[in-house]
């Protein structure tokens, strides 16, 4: 399965490359880069349409062969993968008389102990105003 995980890999970079070239040399309203490379005369060879057409034609190809890698290359990464939750997992591994109880947590609220503070009891105010 590595194997093949690695040569599907390899031949998804290499497509990927085939796949920019081919985006590359393509024609635009200023040449790209066709003209560098001696695109100018490839378009007498197969004519001024016939070369925007094949360079579209392996566009598409090299596209439809990147996306559909892509999705079986994902396929694979998650193949051996378990969906299932951490927390689960953590909770069938320990038995229940090792958890803490839940009066123990602290939970993000205030601190909370044993002891109880004093209240103090409010002393009424004289009537006098004073």
């Amino acid at each position: 399965m590595l194997i093949l995980k690695i040569i599907l890999t390899t031949v998804h970079v290499l497509l990927s490359l085939f796949l920019v070239v081919a985006i590359l040399l393509q024609s635009s309203k200023g040449g790209g880069l066709a003209g560098t490379f001696g695109g100018q005369a490839s378009a007498s060879i197969f004519g001024p349409r016939g070369t925007a057409n094949a360079l579209s034609s392996i566009t598409q190809w090299l596209a439809g062969g990147f996306l559909a890698l892509s999705f079986i290359l994902s396929l694979m990464a998650g193949a051996g993968s378990d969906s299932g939750s951490v927390t689960q997992k953590i909770l069938e591994q320990s038995p229940a008389s090792q958890l803490p109880a839940v009066e123990d947590l602290n939970l993000g609220g205030p601190a909370t102990t044993t002891e109880t503070a004093p209240v103090e009891e409010a002393v009424p105010a004289p009537a006098g105003g004073q």
